[in-house]
């Protein structure tokens, strides 16, 4: 008996571990938490780049208001922006917009920021969005026509990087 239940008991198991690793994803909430928070990365690609808001960059907007930016190449090593300027909550309220519409819209989800690598040669940017206790990494395209123009666009220009 001990023997037919141990099969059953490892399949059951193991269906319960798989059933929950593959649960939706919740979507993040419709008006701004006051927990959120954003990180986005442009990563640098062997393309020339023209538009400003193309070059490679990482963006981070914390809970309190404070947006950091960086620029350059490094950006896409670990690390955390300088503090560029505090936002006014109207423009955080914005960025909200821009960033759910933009996680609703595109982008694949990635399972960790730690271990992505981005594709060599192609522009992509990270999007981190951390809301209500929950957070999601999703990558973006950024060929021509791409959904995530107006929120790296908005970015670059709170940060004054769009010059």
């Amino acid at each position: 008996m001990r023997r037919t239940l141990l099969p059953f008991t490892i399949s059951a198991c193991l269906a319960v571990g798989l059933a929950s690793c593959a649960a939706p994803v919740r979507a993040i909430p419709a008006d701004r938490p006051a927990d959120f928070s954003m990180l986005v990365t442009v990563f640098p690609s062997d393309a020339a780049e023209t538009a400003s808001w193309l070059r490679p960059a990482r963006y981070a907007v914390e809970p309190d208001g404070y947006l950091r930016a960086e620029t350059g190449a490094g950006v896409a090593k670990p690390g955390f922006p300088p503090i560029a300027r505090r936002l006014e909550p109207s423009q955080i309220d914005r960025l909200y917009t821009l960033a759910q519409q933009l996680r609703d819209e595109d982008g694949t989800i990635v399972p960790g920021v730690e271990i992505y690598k981005p594709p060599a040669g192609e522009r992509v940017a990270l999007l981190e969005i951390d809301a209500a206790g929950h957070d999601v990494a999703t990558v973006h395209n950024l060929g021509n026509g791409t959904p995530a123009a107006p929120l790296i666009q908005e970015l670059a220009h709170l940060a004054w990087l769009d010059r």
